[in-house]
């Protein structure tokens, strides 16, 4: 079905440069395809400085004084592949670091009856308004299965990423060494070794965070991303 219908379409707006390879893949053209990037309106994303968002943080949730942020925000479900951020802390055996997952969902209720005891885990449960600090406060965003969106934000407040494949668009957002690490095996041992690289040096995090943050206000912007849109449906009309 697809590959009788996907060339008839005069244009396709492709989520991603994988979706781009899909579209070709059964057929389209490559001027038939656009890529559009998909991306949050980071303009509005406001930043705090990271002692005051550490301060705000920690008066919340002690457990997290004095230690490095691994962070995950958004929906807690079983495609999300949490369970290998706590197979690779097991690895990285550091008492210095702690695993916080701002999020609520179906697979919670699991990852609280396995880990709850665990010295190194923090869930804060759904946070909507007021989630900013937390990325402000962490060390770095780690997104190990399914997802998208939220890697956007975590570059939009200047965070070093460390992603799975997520929905495809992590080959576009997640570039190795320069803002973060692409995972390629996606196991416990390869999560272990890119979160000990970012969080071993943090000048190198600094970087990667800051390399992340002028990617979302540049190509990846969401002004970019009204652009390409507006230029394929203007095209479109000629």
């Amino acid at each position: 079905i697809l590959n009788r219908f996907i060339p008839h379409f005069d244009h396709h707006l492709a989520y991603h440069t994988n979706a781009r390879h899909y579209a070709i893949s059964h057929g389209a053209r490559s001027d038939q395809v656009t890529v559009m990037h998909n991306t949050i309106n980071e303009a509005v994303i406001a930043c705090m400085p990271r002692v005051e968002a550490r301060k705000l943080v920690e008066e919340g949730w002690p457990a997290l004084a004095n230690k490095k942020i691994i962070l995950y925000v958004g929906a807690v479900l079983e495609e999300k592949r949490l369970e290998l951020v706590f197979d690779a802390l097991d690895i990285l055996q550091r008492e210095d670091v702690v695993f916080l997952l701002v999020g609520d969902g179906p697979h919670l209720k699991a990852i609280k009856e396995k880990y709850a005891q665990r010295t190194d885990f923090v869930s804060t449960g759904q946070i909507v308004d007021g989630v900013g600090p937390y990325f402000d406060a962490a060390d770095v965003f780690v997104l190990p299965g399914t997802g998208g969106l939220a890697i956007n934000e975590a570059m939009a407040h200047g965070l070093a990423v460390v992603s799975g494949y997520a929905d495809g668009s992590a080959d576009d957002l997640v570039l190795d060494g320069r803002n973060g690490y692409r995972l390629k095996e996606g196991n416990a041992d390869e999560l272990a070794s890119r979160l000990r690289d970012v969080l071993s040096d943090p000048a190198v995090a600094a970087a990667m965070g800051k390399a992340g943050r002028q990617m979302i206000r540049g190509e990846l912007s969401f002004e970019r991303f009204i652009e390409r849109v507006v230029g394929v449906l203007v095209g479109a009309g000629h």
